[in-house]
């Protein structure tokens, strides 16, 4: 991947650019920020920049054998790790290289992609994917080896949370790795990670995507008109993953299935009785058959909104929202307090979580339309 094909992040690409360029780059990177920020990507292109025939200050050459080789994920000399779970037909424990046919396949589809997408791509189920000790004896086993291509030798972890305690193996690497190898870690949550680790790699933070070249990059891949670009940059909110899947889904009547939504909620609040109730059950039929990646950016909308709301609450304004939507935010937000927000971006939090592991969608929206009329009356809810 080419540093221009990474999607905004501008001064971060011309300060990994300037590192390489000076071969100061340093042996143990941490790149940390949030999911969809572009960690992975750039760390594609810096380890494709690294080893460039032919790079120049502004980017790769995209073309040389070391590019080419790169563009596919199979240079010889860059080596991915990644969590991943137990084959049921292999009794040793399971290590990156299983699934490289996989990896490789997802990243040419996304670069961006999330925890939930890998484990999807790979049928993990309910499994829990990891970062085993064998594999931490493989990256030092492998680096131990001489370069095959390029002059340097690159590792690079993605989500390195999931080392958890077996990262204790890697240490010493970290601290004095071979000759001619570098060490790129990524990471979103920096508080799972032994304190040991971080002490030894210099931590680049990668912040959100800014809402401006989301839109454009929306335009570019997709052909996507101004304004549909904009609406999914700002409800994607610097997470170019969640853009993507708003591109591809059906995510502009969102707004109008969340004030159905609502409204049933609201009524349930006001008077339950069977004939609201035949009304919410109806809607939540309809609404199940769009099916689970629809369904995931239908709560990304309405967590958006909530986030609007509470802004509409605290500061008197919304930067993201316009026309019809500000319209119905404002109103909204008179009528729950901040806290009734928080509580119902909870349950929404937690309803995208059971959605992402196939929890029955009409059983699901059912039971947390109640969640939600409750907090709606200002009752305590427990969200489980």
């Amino acid at each position: 991947m080419k540093f221009s094909e990474v999607v905004g992040q501008q001064h971060i690409r011309t300060k990994l650019m300037s590192m390489a360029a000076a071969e100061k780059v340093p042996h143990a990177l941490m790149f940390l920020g949030p999911e969809g920020n572009g960690n992975l990507a750039m760390a594609l292109a810096t380890a494709q920049y690294i080893q460039c025939e032919n790079r120049t200050e502004e980017d790769s050459c995209g073309e040389c054998s070391s590019c080419t080789k790169n563009q596919k994920f199979i240079h010889p000399d860059v080596h991915f790790t990644f969590p991943v779970i137990r084959l049921e037909k292999k009794p040793s424990p399971p290590v990156s290289a299983d699934y490289i046919v996989e990896w490789r396949s997802a990243l040419h589809q996304n670069a961006y992609l999330s925890y939930n997408d890998w484990m999807q791509a790979i049928d993990a189920e309910n499994k829990q994917g990891n970062i085993t000790a064998e594999e931490c004896r493989q990256i030092i086993h492998q680096l131990s080896l001489k370069t095959y291509e390029s002059g340097y030798k690159i590792q690079i972890i993605w989500l390195a949370e999931y080392l958890a305690l077996t990262g204790n193996i890697l240490l010493k690497s970290l601290e004095e790795p071979p000759p001619n190898t570098i060490f790129i870690l990524l990471a979103e949550n920096s508080d799972q990670i032994l304190s040991t680790i971080l002490s030894r790699v210099q931590i680049i933070k990668i912040g959100q995507i800014d809402d401006d070249d989301i839109k454009l990059a929306l335009q570019q891949r997709f052909e996507m008109d101004d304004a549909a670009a904009k609406r999914i940059a700002r409800i994607a909110d610097g997470n170019f993953n969640a853009a993507l899947s708003m591109a591809d889904g059906e995510e502009n009547a969102n707004d109008k299935v969340l004030r159905n939504w609502f409204l049933f909620c609201f009524n349930l609040k006001q008077k339950p009785s069977s004939e609201n109730t035949k009304g919410l059950v109806d809607w939540i039929e309809e609404f199940a058959k769009t099916g689970r990646e629809n369904q995931k950016i239908f709560l990304k909308y309405a967590l958006f909104f909530l986030r609007e709301c509470a802004m509409i609450s605290m500061m008197g304004k919304s930067e993201k929202l316009d026309g019809e939507e500000l319209a119905f935010a404002t109103k909204f937000s008179k009528l729950l307090q901040t806290e009734q927000l928080e509580a119902t971006s909870k349950i929404l939090n937690r309803m995208y979580y059971h959605i992402e592991r196939n929890a029955n969608p009409k059983i699901l929206f059912l039971s947390n339309s109640f969640k939600i009329a409750s907090v709606f009356r200002n009752e305590e809810v427990l969200v489980d």
